[in-house]
């Protein structure tokens, strides 16, 4: 028990996540020759990262006759939520901005890797054809990370972790303990954090779409496990129904969710930096991507 109290430490202490937004890592005061104080340092604009989920050889889940397929919908929801976020002056990091596969590991260490101080993943649901009327299943839905409590729960997390099966080389070994200790401690710091996010994000995704809110879930979802920072997983509807499919393939009308999610993301960041004592992040951020 001592040796893997020592593993423990030694792990957390080279993989310690960032616990706070980049602005209030940026408030370092400053000091002038004289020793006295001088003006806080600039704060630096909050980075979040926007993952488009699936992606090359995996096309996502079944859609309606007639219309594109989840990866290239997702790919569209994401441009335009970065660019609605951009308008706010939030620094913007994208898991993929073409038409690639990104394992699901991954997409959680660029994000990492990047500093961001929130990973959001847009999907496309799917219904599944044992229900009674699968097609007329429609509805938006925000998930955080935690284990599924309901069977719908688990049916969707099981359709979106299944995206493994398109990947070449598989980063995480399930059978190895020690990851996955690391990985629940790291992630249990942000877990209420990532609650509250998922909260405000379906009500405002919600309040642009005309069909019925499914409300906030979770679920164990791969892409999400990876990610060590207040991280979300939303399906804006049912490629399954023909009426949600119309919708969430309308530039127009993805453009109104594209708003309403950034909007949401902008009240989360806004009520965090009163929490941490920071004021409100200042400063125009960049587009950065990973292809």
């Amino acid at each position: 028990m001592m040796l893997l109290g020592v593993m423990l430490a030694a792990a957390l202490q080279s993989a310690a996540p960032q616990a706070q937004p980049a602005a209030a890592r940026e408030s370092a005061r400053s000091t002038t020759s004289a020793g006295t104080v001088a003006r806080p340092a600039k704060k630096a604009a909050p980075r979040v990262v926007i993952d488009a989920g699936h992606g090359g050889r995996d096309p996502g889940g079944p859609m309606a006759a007639g219309f594109v397929r989840e990866k290239d919908i997702a790919l569209q929801m994401a441009l335009k939520v970065g660019d609605a976020l951009r308008s706010k002056g939030v620094t913007v990091i994208f898991t993929r901005t073409k038409d690639t596969l990104i394992a699901l590991d991954d997409r959680g260490r660029l994000a990492n890797q990047a500093r961001g101080d929130l990973f959001i993943s847009i999907h496309v649901n799917a219904a599944n054809p044992h229900w009674r009327n699968p097609e007329a299943a429609r509805g938006v839905e925000t998930y955080f990370l935690a284990e599924a409590k309901t069977e719908d729960a688990r049916r969707v997390e099981e359709m979106e972790n299944e995206a493994v099966r398109f990947e070449s080389d598989t980063k995480v070994d399930a059978s190895d303990p020690l990851s996955f200790i690391l990985s629940d401690m790291m992630q249990n710091e942000h877990l209420r954090e990532s609650a509250d996010l998922a909260d405000i994000v379906q009500r405002y995704l919600a309040g642009a779409y005309p069909g019925p809110s499914r409300g906030v879930k979770q679920a164990g979802f791969r892409v999400l496990v990876s990610a060590f920072m207040p991280a979300v997983l939303v399906e804006i509807g049912f490629g399954t129904n023909a009426e949600d499919a119309s919708y969430i393939s309308n530039a127009a009308k993805q453009r109104a969710m594209a708003k309403a999610i950034a909007d949401a993301i902008g009240e989360y960041l806004e009520r965090h930096q009163r929490r941490v004592g920071g004021g409100a992040a200042g400063g125009v951020g960049s587009s950065g991507t990973h292809d």
